[in-house]
């Protein structure tokens, strides 16, 4: 063996727990006083740094692990004040770690601070952080200012590094059969749009879903969050999917779930029949455990930065433009390749899912919302904002409302007593029928000069040229006058038919314009007189009594009377006699 072979296998040999081996092959000559080598030639200093040596701890057997206590260790000796090669001696480590760790380079024990790429000066991080602290996703923002200098995993591993207080902590990944689950919940952020013609800014509720296989989005806005507004979210649900799962997970609100439990809880009775007609079971989230509706968690944080930030700078002036809004959204996450499944969520729920879901019924789903209210004195029930009336016989009675798409269903236990169309415009109106109301009632809300003519013209043409009269003259003040008239006219038919009672009208009304005393109790009077004139019709003539009645006082008695009693002269003439 030649000695440049010697004295590398002496080298390599030596044990590695030698402490000092590196230090005396730096202070004297790599190759002392070397002959050369035949057909290789002289060996110089220049040669010599071409050999490279493996440094103690590159080899993985000797190398000595930093760890998180060395890591602690070598600051505290460094903030007691001892030097770097006390502390290098001590530890076993080498002096230009303890300088690394004195000098900042080397912030972890696992983890050390490297120079930054050339692209990473190029973008304005403070911009990055105040986006990111909006909502938006790292990924929308590196395509918008980084895609260009650098790829994605790039772009995120070293914002991490630079800015790890950002790092999300780790999930675990939940896996469904086709056709299992949907999740179900509204966004916890409201969408906010401006009412052009009041100028108020009203809020829009997204009510969001995902399917637990495939993770196909849906979203719709709404008004609020009432339980028509969450039955009919889940009918078009539904209906986007083109099928039912077996199993919809709502969360607990009010609208779902009327008493939480953690085995047994009381479902919604308007949500159970729509469970029921879709036939789903509704398996409600544990309370405060958002990660048993993990998925549509997800969904709904993807969709609503993508959508705040897409239409970030646009504004909604009704919910219709809001719900296309959410479309264009919910239809690119959608067709977006999935970087876990590797296609994406539209393909995936065409090719496996879709099969798998209950088909819909044949029927359309028309079990509304379902409501309670007393029915006041006046008829009438108050629902949404508008007045519903129903039979006066059951006034302060306790009703059940089914509120549908187009009707106000009115129901008595298991009676349904009447049914309206729906008015939505929530300003009082009264809508109403008049078989529901007592007379009294009817002639109240029968009392317009319309109506008035319209009798009128049944009962004589003579009183229908009056209330014209009347009516041009002032409608208000004879609307009570004209009211008495029919009254009277009405009472009079029905005492004696139409056709009597008609020539009698036409002589009252003539009797009221000859005397110009248009007045309803006059009128009344005169058909009384008409009246009882054809019960006697010889009221005029004398009554000529029979003499000799007992029972009569001043005909035949009187006379009987005076005949048996002794007459006396008066008192006039018995005082002209002579005494």
């Amino acid at each position: 063996m030649s000695t440049e072979a010697a004295h590398f296998s002496g080298v390599a040999s030596r044990p590695p727990g030698a402490r000092s081996w590196h230090l005396r092959l730096i202070r004297r000559p790599l190759f002392p006083q070397t002959p050369p080598i035949a057909g290789v030639g002289p060996l110089t200093q220049q040669t010599a740094i071409v050999v490279h040596f493996p440094r103690h701890g590159e080899n993985g057997m000797a190398r000595r692990e930093l760890t998180v206590q060395r890591h602690e260790e070598i600051k505290r000796r460094l903030a007691d004040g001892r030097s770097v090669r006390e502390i290098a001696s001590a530890l076993s480590c080498s002096r230009r770690l303890v300088r690394e760790i004195r000098d900042g380079a080397r912030l972890t024990h696992a983890l050390a601070v490297s120079a930054d790429p050339l692209w990473m000066s190029q973008i304005e991080w403070p911009l990055i952080i105040h986006d990111l602290g909006l909502g938006h996703p790292l990924k929308f923002l590196w395509e918008e200012k980084a895609q260009s200098l650098t790829t994605y995993s790039n772009f995120w591993k070293q914002f991490y590094r630079r800015f790890p207080q950002y790092r999300e902590a780790s999930v675990t990944a939940r896996t469904f059969e086709a056709g299992e689950r949907v999740e179900v919940d509204y966004a916890g952020d409201p969408i906010e749009w401006y009412e052009i013609k009041t100028g108020e800014i009203r809020k829009a509720y997204v009510f969001v879903s995902g399917l637990g296989f495939s993770q196909l989005l849906f979203a719709w806005a709404a008004e609020d969050m009432k339980s028509r507004n969450w039955i009919a979210s889940h009918r078009r649900m539904f209906t986007y999917y083109g099928g039912a799962p077996h199993v919809t997970v709502p969360d607990c609100l009010r609208q779902g779930v009327v008493k939480c439990h953690l085995y047994d809880p009381d479902l919604n009775e308007d949500y159970a029949h729509m469970a029921a007609h879709f036939s789903t079971a509704i398996v409600p989230a544990r309370v405060r455990k958002p990660k048993d509706k993990a998925i549509v968690e997800g969904l709904v944080k993807i969709l609503c930065r993508y959508f705040r930030f897409r239409f970030r700078r646009s504004r909604f002036t009704s919910v219709a433009e809001i719900n296309r809004a959410l479309m264009v959204c919910v239809e690119r996450i959608n067709d977006q390749r999935h970087r876990r499944f590797g296609v994406s969520r539209r393909e995936c729920f065409e090719t496996i899912e879709r099969a798998a879901l209950k088909a819909l019924p044949s029927t359309e789903y028309d079990g509304g919302e379902w409501k309670e209210a007393k029915l006041h004195p006046d008829c009438f029930v108050a629902v949404e904002g508008d007045y519903y009336s129903a039979p006066h016989i059951h006034r302060h009675k306790t009703l059940r409302i089914k509120l549908t798409e187009n009707q106000v269903e009115i129901f008595l236990n298991l009676e349904r007593l009447a049914v309206h169309a729906r008015c939505r415009m929530k300003t009082g109106q009264r809508i109403k029928i008049a078989e529901h109301f007592p007379p009294n009632s009817d002639a109240y809300y029968e009392a317009t000069p319309q109506r008035l003519l319209s009798q009128s013209r049944f009962i004589h043409p003579d009183l229908n040229a009056l209330f014209v009269e009347l009516f041009n003259e002032d409608v208000f003040a004879h609307i009570r006058r004209a009211m008495g008239l029919v009254s009277a006219c009405t009472k009079e038919i029905k005492l004696v038919g139409h056709e009597l009672a008609g020539v009698r009208i036409a002589a009252a009304i003539a009797a009221m314009r000859r005397y110009n005393r248009i007045r309803a109790p006059y009128f009344k009077e005169l058909l009384d007189q008409a009246r009882k004139q054809a019960v006697n019709p010889q009221a005029g003539r004398d009554i000529v009594r029979k003499p000799g009645n007992p029972m009569l006082r001043y005909v035949g008695g009187a006379a009987l009377q005076a005949a048996d009693e002794p007459s006396f002269p008066s008192a006039a003439v018995q005082e002209s006699r002579p005494l």
